[in-house]
């Protein structure tokens, strides 16, 4: 049963990475979380790179995908985002979608990097995809295609 709203802001925003994890997961449509900014504060190990995280930040908001998701699909995402070996840990927000402020689970970085971390340009494509694939705004497929990555192996 889906109960819970999962927001997506990183790599789950491609449609085909939610479908290999989380093939339950209904799409609600774009959704926006104020007062908070993208980071790259994760050192990956499956990215050998930064992967993504949100930070508080007053007057800045970051754009993901709002989806409808059950216990299943949760355990899953926990076991994706590393939670039992403290990658990320699950955090409540509220998130604007549709004109409506709704309650939503999302993934933070529990160990952060003290700087920020380039994330490879393969990490990005998939969130632009995602993006694109979402129809969030252009401004914020604007910012994605504007930030630094990584190219090569290391």
């Amino acid at each position: 049963m889906s109960d819970v709203r999962y927001f997506a802001y990183g790599s789950n925003l491609a449609s085909r990475v939610m479908e290999e994890w989380c093939p339950g997961a209904d799409y609600l449509g774009p959704a926006r979380l104020d007062g908070f900014r993208l980071a790259f504060l994760r050192r990956s190990a499956r990215w050998k790179a930064g992967a993504a995280d949100v930070v508080p930040q007053d007057g800045h908001a970051v754009w993901g995908a709002l989806y409808a998701v059950g216990d299943e699909e949760l355990d899953a995402l926990d076991a994706k985002e590393f939670v039992a070996a403290l990658g990320y840990r699950r955090r409540e927000v509220v998130v604007e979608h549709d004109g409506s402020r709704v309650a939503a689970a999302m993934y933070e970085v529990v160990d952060k990097a003290q700087d920020e971390l380039t994330p490879k340009a393969e990490y990005l494509a998939l969130m632009l995809e995602g993006a694109s694939e979402r129809r969030l705004p252009g401004e914020w497929i604007d910012h994605l295609r504007a930030l630094p990555a990584r190219f090569g192996l290391d």
